[in-house]
């Protein structure tokens, strides 16, 4: 239990990180300065001001100085954060591979919500991404897990060229047919971090399921109608193909092998 509270205080924290690193990377700002404030008056925000969720909740969701309203993404990133955490110990348990699998998981989270609101996904995340999947499965200390799908060096290193370099070319060979852009950069480097990460295996898998997932929501907005040119970001698709993968793609190998 009381790792379990270590590890949930710890992830609320880290859920208010990537609120900053959501409005602050794709602004070109750093992430270190200035402290936090409220980008409308500037005011830098007290310690009591920064308690996950509890802070907005007692500020009812408005800035303590300008009363500018504080999006409700601050409190439900914070949450998710905490709630895919949890998810993560309770697959994993006490093994050293918890702790790639969690940083995998933020940053995923991260990559989804600035895609989300911005449709870029940016290099500052995605290429040391790729640099830390390939230092993780080349640790000696990480071993092997009946659940987790991180991979080994040599599939890491397949991973990351067949994620990026093969489906850029693809996607290259895709537009001078059709004269249409199939998936942006931003998605490719991300498929590449996730080969790094999870090894060309599990990063095929995850394109299948975000493409799976992406399609049906699609088909959705054009129900709804919305336009065939209306853009839906597939970073959020990709990074929920990729946890899927992470947690079960071991487990659906060895269904098909049986």
């Amino acid at each position: 239990m009381l790792l379990v509270v270590y590890l949930a205080t710890i992830s609320l924290l880290v859920g208010s990180f990537l609120n900053v690193v959501i409005y602050r990377v794709p602004r070109r700002e750093s992430i270190v300065r200035p402290s936090s404030h409220c980008p409308k008056c500037g005011h830098v925000l007290h310690t009591w001001e920064l308690i996950p969720v509890l802070s907005w909740l007692s500020l009812r969701g408005r800035c303590h100085a300008c009363h500018t309203r504080i999006s409700w993404r601050y409190p439900a990133m914070e949450l998710l954060t905490l709630a895919a955490s949890m998810f993560v110990l309770w697959k994993v348990g006490l093994h050293w591979v918890l702790i790639p699998s969690l940083m995998f998981t933020w940053i995923l989270l991260a990559l989804s919500a600035i895609d989300l609101e911005t449709h870029l996904l940016p290099d500052r995340i995605t290429k040391p991404g790729m640099v830390l999947g390939l230092l993780v499965n080349a640790s000696w200390f990480i071993g092997t897990h009946p659940v987790i799908a991180l991979t080994t060096p040599l599939n890491a290193v397949l991973g990351l060229s067949f994620g990026y370099g093969g489906l850029w070319l693809f996607a290259f060979a895709y537009r001078r047919i059709t004269g249409v852009h199939g998936m942006g950069g931003g998605d490719l480097k991300m498929l590449g971090m996730i080969g790094a990460w999870l090894g060309w295996q599990s990063m095929l898998f995850s394109l299948w399921v975000g493409g799976l997932v992406g399609g049906v929501v699609a088909i959705a907005y054009l129900m709804a109608g919305k336009g065939r040119q209306y853009a839906i970001p597939f970073g959020p698709y990709l990074a929920a193909g990729a946890f899927a993968a992470m947690l079960y793609a071991s487990a659906a190998w060895g269904y098909l092998a049986s």
